[in-house]
């Protein structure tokens, strides 16, 4: 197994890492570091908790070296969470270092943040709308921008941020290097990098296999009005140290929320409605163990680095068999173990099929044996009609 220091890293850097108990890179971080440091332009996807976020922080940190007052990195991103995280993790590899990162995204005090940018800083994480209200202020200037990350590319165009980006890239310089991070490479992706990328490189990180290791899958079918008496009674009787609960909808979050505490266990939920304060509060909670049930919905859980969650429900399956496995993967995050289970209805039997196909395993282990027996019967029909 290849080291850190075998990357090309500074000393100031690998010793942050080696402080933090990491030496051998993630499969994305092996192949990703080496290319962004030669410049290329990358489009890369990996696993939730594969370890991208240091796979384009990592090099960047190391390409800007020095202080300098004019930001200089750009990472956009689609939550204000995982903008908070990204921050986060630059903070903590670049602490050997003078560079400074700041985070703008809404919801949030835009006087505080154009402080922080007009004391200087090297990297700028943001969420599109929020930077580009800035830009249109004239609180930030993009000229000096010498590297573009487009983070969670699938989701930002997902949650409709193309317009925004498209004007934000307007104001950059052609010269500039740019990196695509998603979960997956679609056709859509796949046309947002022949826009914004020059000659890129592509890695496919774990692409052999989509669905995260060391997950026990499990499913309960259960019509829809039996989905509160159950999720209630599975989180008495099992142990839930961290649990996270996938709602379809923000008033399905409210609801189950609502039900949860009423039958004595406590609950918070988080969605797009929440505003940011009590946001940034409810996740201070869970992580200090204050309560130890989440509801949320896909966006509002959308970047959440909580690496000690050891169950996920999807209360609703998602529209989106991708979805399924981002939200999994909140639990058995990196090869930790966690249990995922997912209440089926009889009108989302099809939304599991479609997931199967996705993961390559089968979850319904009876239904797909009535469909074998039933494909033999057909079969067994057609050679008595043939004799």
């Amino acid at each position: 197994m290849i080291k850190f220091t075998e990357l090309g890293l500074s000393k100031p850097t690998a010793m942050a890492l080696e402080e933090m108990g990491f030496t051998e890179p993630t499969e994305i971080q092996e192949r990703s570091i080496p290319l962004i440091m030669a410049a290329r332009d990358l489009m890369a996807s990996a696993q939730t908790g594969s370890g991208k976020t240091a796979a384009f922080a990592l090099p960047i940190i190391e390409c800007l070296e020095d202080h300098d007052v004019n930001p200089r990195a750009l990472i956009l991103t689609p939550t204000r969470e995982l903008a908070l995280q990204i921050e986060k993790q630059f903070n903590l590899f670049g602490k050997n270092s003078d560079l400074r990162t700041v985070t703008v995204y809404g919801g949030a005090s835009m006087d505080a943040q154009a402080k922080a940018i007009k004391r200087g800083t090297d990297i700028i994480v943001a969420t599109p709308g929020r930077l580009y209200d800035c830009v249109k202020r004239k609180i930030v200037s993009l000229d000096s921008i010498e590297i573009l990350v487009l983070d969670e590319a699938d989701r930002l165009l997902d949650m409709g941020f193309m317009p925004q980006i498209r004007k934000i890239v307007d104001k950059l310089s052609k010269e500039r290097q740019t990196l695509m991070f998603s979960a997956t490479i679609d056709s859509r992706v796949e046309r947002l990098a022949q826009a914004f990328l020059r000659d890129p490189e592509t890695i496919r990180a774990n692409s052999d296999r989509i669905e995260p290791s060391e997950i026990d899958q499990r499913i309960f079918h259960v019509n829809e009005f039996g989905k509160d008496a159950l999720l209630a009674k599975l989180i008495k009787e099992m142990e839930m140290d961290s649990l996270i609960v996938f709602t379809g909808t923000r008033r399905k979050a409210t609801w189950v929320t609502d039900r949860l505490n009423d039958a004595g266990i406590k609950a918070m939920e988080l969605h797009g409605d929440i505003k940011q304060s009590h946001r940034e509060k409810t996740l201070k909670g869970y992580r200090e163990g204050q309560f130890s049930v989440l509801v949320a919905t896909d966006v509002a859980a959308r970047g959440l680095d909580i690496p000690t969650i050891t169950h996920v429900i999807n209360y609703d399956l998602p529209q989106d068999p991708e979805a399924y496995v981002h939200r999994i993967g909140r639990t058995g995050r990196a090869g930790r173990s966690g249990i995922a289970i997912s209440f089926i209805s009889e009108e989302q039997r099809f939304m599991l099929r479609d997931i199967e196909a996705v993961i390559g395993r089968v979850l319904d282990e009876e239904a797909a044996e009535r469909r074998r027996q039933i494909a033999l019967k057909m079969r067994g029909r057609g050679r008595r009609r043939i004799i």
